[in-house]
């Protein structure tokens, strides 16, 4: 089961990065919400990594 946590929240985070990215390409002035967007994701799929990291095989 923690497997597909772990799974689940990797999308979540690569889905904020995309949003952020493409936020950011659409407006001229949301470079603050890009690199907001980018850490929040990459924290979210860190996480996702660690967990994954912990389960068993």
């Amino acid at each position: 089961m923690t497997f597909y946590l772990a799974k689940f929240l990797e999308l979540v985070g690569m889905c904020t990065v995309g949003f952020g990215l493409v936020y950011g390409l659409a407006n001229e002035a949301g470079l603050r919400l890009e690199l907001r967007m980018l850490l929040l994701g990459s924290a979210v799929f860190l996480l996702g990594r660690m967990i994954e990291g912990r389960g068993t095989a």
